[in-house]
């Protein structure tokens, strides 16, 4: 009888050993899956991955930017920005000689802002707008890199450009152009941030375009010197400028 039980615990053991081994076991994240999940996303979303080149308006005057995006759901892409543009005082003015020579009284420094943005984009409307038209929130952060440069050859170090003040090499103080002097300049660094709204237009999915209305805001830990010194408030930490910026891109 003894002999008997065993063998029958014996036989049961082996069919729930074998049933046990025939269950499927947990799905596993392969490259094929991945590669899967990826096509999905960019079949719901075909507008939402692409590279592309943004050329901004602000009260500073141009910047430009490149940025890259990928579709992360049917609406909504991460999306990373870098931009160069110039932070000015409100109170600049620029004037311009007869032979067409530019001067601005009382600046002090040039200044370049670099922000390297990233956030999300998210589109609006999709059911009720067909894709020709296709209208987005943007909000990105992200550090921002200055470079601050002399506007003016300073031989007395006073801060005031005079022209009747003369230099070791016996020459007069003279204005830099916003080039030559840019390798006499030193960095500042912050961090900066924009909201916009905006819309792509054209039903393509290979070429892009489009216009971005929004507002960009930074803030740099040191005070920047943009205005002479006997200028009130010639430093600042924090520049802010609504932005108008048309959007060429390629899509993948």
């Amino acid at each position: 009888m003894s002999t008997r039980r065993s063998a029958r615990i014996g036989r049961a053991s082996i069919l729930l050993v074998a049933s046990l081994l025939a269950l499927p076991g947990p799905a596993t994240a392969g490259p094929d899956a991945q590669q899967a999940d990826t096509s999905t996303v960019s079949r719901l979303n075909p507008y939402g991955t692409g590279i592309g080149l943004a050329i901004a308006l602000t009260n500073s005057g141009f910047g430009l930017g490149g940025y890259y995006q990928r579709a992360v759901s049917s609406r909504t892409s991460i999306i990373g920005e870098l931009q160069i543009a110039a932070g000015k005082d409100e109170r600049e003015e620029k004037f311009f000689s007869y032979f067409g020579n530019s001067y601005v009284p009382q600046k002090a420094n040039y200044f370049l802002m670099l922000p390297i943005h990233v956030g999300l984009q998210h589109r609006l409307f999709v059911d009720a707008i067909e894709d020709n038209f296709r209208p987005f929130v943007q909000v990105m952060v992200g550090p921002t890199i200055g470079w601050e440069y002399p506007y003016f050859q300073d031989c007395d170090g006073n801060g005031i450009f005079e022209q009747r003040s003369v230099c070791e090499d016996g020459e007069q103080e003279r204005q830099y152009d916003s080039i030559s002097a840019i390798f006499r300049g030193h960095s500042r660094f912050g961090a900066g941030g924009v909201i916009a709204l905006g819309a792509h237009f054209g039903f393509s999915k290979k070429m892009t375009q489009g216009v971005r209305i929004g507002y960009s805001v930074n803030y740099f830990l040191q005070r920047i010197r943009l205005m002479e010194p006997d200028v009130p408030n010639g430093q600042q930490r924090f520049f802010g400028t609504p932005t108008i910026s048309l959007v060429f891109g390629r899509l993948f």
